[in-house]
């Protein structure tokens, strides 16, 4: 690789990063929009949640798969497992004839990009300079965008008129042309350095894998089981994570250790409070402000929007101080947003109330997310950055789910009592997520890390600043 920014191959790089992670984020969206009509065509309405919770469960395997993976044999043949898998899945889901081959086909996809996610870091750590890094990362956290903003209708017209098969055919056809456009760039990456992990410590990481998946699953179906179930299945599914979760990420997590700790934990807050508030507020403008249902997307649309304009500004932060600062910003104006969609959940507050609020929302964290990965990156050696972007996107997918299911167990608790009390509810557990990262995101920067990780820093930093 040559040392000159913005090569040919580095951009062929950027676009084939960008299209996959745009792919992943498409299935996630629109199949969300067009499952409600799958369901119902192949008589599947039975097992809707597991066709969720399952495909949720095999990404978290393939994330940690991945990062051990990646460190070993290289980015390269992790992309290409991947993206055999996830266009493999595709092309079983679409051509399903029942729901549980539908949900097969959706489990070997979210393994492939499960693989694919944790990967690319990987490949973007190798194949950008540290100085091009924020804005590589600007590109895959806008990725999300576009997807957002056509997913759902693209994916409703086509469930509308029948074709719902063509929202994951064409999705597959599309990786083809993303890995094409990242096969130069990997065929001269450097070898891989390899991992000095014990082969016993690897596999205890994926049996807790498929540990933490299961709880994950389990819980996040827990909300729809009737009486008592709920309750034992939400027991199981908290037991399974709380044994096996913390042996996913570095050690200090859990209590959020200064340093790369704090930045896994600060990232699993980030994401799984603005999820836990996003998924609530069309129902929420429709609900109690009579919005139609084009209306009440449009704030999804706001929120996409200016997470990409925050993640803009974010790219042009170009030291680890500066990136830590806006990190700690943009968790503040998350925290904001998700209070303005609070006090929206009653029908005599304004509906614009919501849309500004989600305005300052997304910016939130927008400025917030890729700094993240950038100061992660900065903070891994070569042999550990598969094992620490897996821990960073395991993190959050966990958290996400966890917080999701316990929202959505008070959601249905309160909802037959007081719809506005339910909103609240779910909408506080996203706020005090928020908080709680804002409070955490105060120890980003590495305390009394070992030697080496001081050096790398430091390096990264004198790196970054020229």
């Amino acid at each position: 690789m040559t040392d000159s920014p913005w090569t040919p191959l580095r951009r062929m790089a950027l676009a084939g990063s960008v299209l996959l992670v745009g792919l992943v984020a498409f299935e996630q969206i629109a199949v969300s929009t067009a499952m409600p009509t799958v369901a119902r065509q192949l008589h599947g309405l039975g097992i809707y949640p597991v066709a969720f919770a399952i495909p949720m469960a095999a990404s978290v395997v393939g994330m940690v798969i991945a990062g051990t993976w990646a460190d070993w044999a290289g980015s390269k043949v992790v992309i290409l497992t991947g993206t055999a898998l996830f266009v493999g899945g595709l092309v079983i889901a679409g051509g399903a004839a029942s729901m549980p081959v539908l949900v097969l086909g959706r489990t070997v996809q979210s393994l492939g990009g499960g693989l694919n996610v944790v990967a690319l870091y990987v490949l973007i750590a190798a194949a950008f300079p540290a100085q091009l890094r924020p804005k590589v990362f600007v590109g895959t956290s806008g990725a999300w965008v576009a997807p957002s903003l056509f997913g759902p209708p693209v994916a409703g017209y086509l469930a509308t008129e029948g074709h719902w098969r063509w929202v994951f055919w064409l999705a597959a056809a599309a990786a083809l042309p993303a890995l094409a456009l990242l096969l130069p760039v990997m065929r001269r990456l450097p070898p891989p350095e390899g991992s000095r992990e014990e082969a016993s410590v690897v596999r205890r990481r994926w049996i807790a894998a498929v540990g933490a998946a299961v709880g994950a699953a389990v819980l996040s179906v827990a909300a729809d089981q009737p009486g008592v179930i709920v309750v034992i299945a939400a027991a199981i599914g908290v037991a399974l994570l709380v044994w096996f979760a913390p042996r996913l990420v570095p050690r200090g997590t859990v209590r959020a250790a200064r340093g790369m700790p704090a930045i896994v934990a600060t990232r699993a807050l980030l994401g799984s409070a603005f999820s836990g508030a996003d998924v609530y507020l069309p129902l929420m403008l429709t609900r109690q402000h009579g919005m139609t249902a084009t209306e009440a997307g449009l704030v999804l649309t706001v929120g996409a929007t200016s997470w990409f304009v925050g993640a803009w500004f974010a790219g042009r932060m170009k030291t680890a101080e500066q990136q830590r600062r806006v990190v700690r910003i943009g968790l503040v104006l998350l925290s904001i947003g998700i209070a303005g969609a609070i006090a929206s959940a009653w029908p005599a507050t304004p509906g614009v109330l919501l849309y500004v609020a989600w305005l300052i929302g997304g910016s939130g964290i927008g400025l917030a997310y890729s700094p993240l990965t950038v100061l992660l990156m900065g903070m891994s050696a070569p042999e550990e950055q598969g094992r620490n972007s897996s821990a960073l996107q395991t993190g959050e997918t966990l958290t996400t789910s966890v917080l999701l299911a316990v929202s959505g167990i008070v959601f249905s608790a309160l909802g037959t009592h007081s719809e506005v009390l339910a909103f609240v509810s779910g909408l506080v557990l996203a706020l005090l997520t928020a908080l709680l990262g804002t409070l955490v995101s105060r120890r980003l920067a590495p305390g009394t890390a070992g030697g080496t990780q001081r050096a790398l820093v430091a390096i990264t930093e004198a790196s970054d600043a020229g």
